[in-house]
């Protein structure tokens, strides 16, 4: 299976520099998530190692090979494409086995490499079946076992299932992820949904104006994000910047947010700091409260939980908590904040 490197990638489209000095080792069987919004470069870097689009400048190794000097249709990529690009004109059996036509396999063992193939995606019986008459999750199957059935080296996937409604995309990642897995091919998945990426990925791959902010795996990115662009991107982040002093409370300006522990405890003087709003608490403030106190701008129940938006002064605070355990609280309550340190990092300059 193939281990993917990819040293100092730059692509400029005129004065547009589209990537900055990507680097990248991918290993074989790996299922990679590139992840960012519109215009970061995912697509653009997705396109060059299918051989869509040249590179700037950088070196592309797939096994030890340079994969740049070989053309699109010779690297043994199989890619689905965000529109799909199935060939109304063919039925669902000869879309899949069109790669293998067009690499001279025998007609025979083309339509048996298509049957199992659909068995595979969960399609069985509908070779004959016109892609018009398919649904559009059967749709994104059909691609998948066209992309498939060359037997690629690496499979790309550019956002798939952006077009689909919630309910399909859930069950389709899930599927993908399981086909993944059987088949160990290396995967590389463009997505703009962070929580598409953490529910399929085994490693994400935050790229924000071309460049990599981070790598991980989904527990990394989330729980320790290194960037404050990371922090602010992947889910909420109350994101604040205390004064510590070793062995004392910590002051949010006047406010007592209280001792830290572990490694937060060590720390002296003004850092910024991240907490995920589940680690955050909640309690009515008195009138000698010395702590954090804030105003109730918007409760929202999101099924499992509820959210709790809050406001200090210009400061806005995001409190998350499952229904049935959540304190009730109102708009424009006053309510003392504090945090748990032990789930706090601080996210470097």
């Amino acid at each position: 299976m193939a281990t993917l490197s990819l040293s100092n990638i730059q692509k400029s489209f005129g004065t547009f520099q589209a990537l900055r000095d990507v680097n990248l080792d991918i290993r074989s069987g790996e299922f990679i998530c590139l992840l960012g919004g519109s215009g970061c470069g995912k697509t653009t870097l997705l396109r060059i190692i299918a051989g869509l689009e040249e590179m700037t400048s950088g070196n592309l190794l797939l096994e030890n090979s340079d994969l740049s000097s070989i053309e699109c249709h010779k690297r043994n990529v199989g890619m689905v494409f965000q529109s799909l690009a199935l060939f109304p004109h063919l039925n669902v059996g000869d879309n899949i086995a069109y790669g293998l036509e067009v690499r001279g396999v025998a007609k025979s063992k083309r339509r048996q490499k298509a049957t199992d193939l659909l068995e595979v995606v969960g399609l069985s019986g509908l070779y004959e079946r016109k892609v018009s008459a398919l649904s559009g999750g059967q749709r994104q199957r059909v691609a998948i076992a066209r992309a498939l059935a060359i037997e690629p080296k690496l499979f790309l996937m550019d956002e798939p299932f952006s077009a689909l409604d919630a309910g399909l995309r859930e069950h389709l990642q899930i599927e993908v992820k399981k086909l993944q897995r059987k088949l160990g091919v290396t995967t590389i998945f463009v997505t703009h949904d962070q929580h598409e990426a953490m529910s399929i990925a085994d490693r994400i791959v935050i790229l924000n104006e071309g460049r990599i902010e981070q790598a991980g795996t989904p527990t990394e990115v989330y729980a320790r994000p290194q960037t404050r662009f990371v922090a602010d991107f992947m889910g909420t982040n109350n994101i604040f910047s205390p004064i510590f002093t070793p062995g004392a409370d910590a002051m949010l300006e006047d406010a007592n947010l209280g001792r830290p522990s572990g490694e937060l405890g060590q720390w002296s003087g003004k850092h910024t700091v991240a907490v995920r709003p589940e680690y955050l608490q909640l309690k009515p403030a008195s009138a000698d409260s010395t702590g954090l106190v804030g105003t109730v701008d918007f409760v929202r129940l999101l099924g499992a939980s509820i959210e709790t938006e809050l406001s200090v002064g210009d400061r806005s605070f995001v409190h998350t908590m499952v229904s049935d355990r959540a304190p009730q609280f109102a708009v424009g309550d006053s309510v003392e904040i504090s945090f748990d340190f032990d789930h706090a990092w601080v996210i470097p300059s």
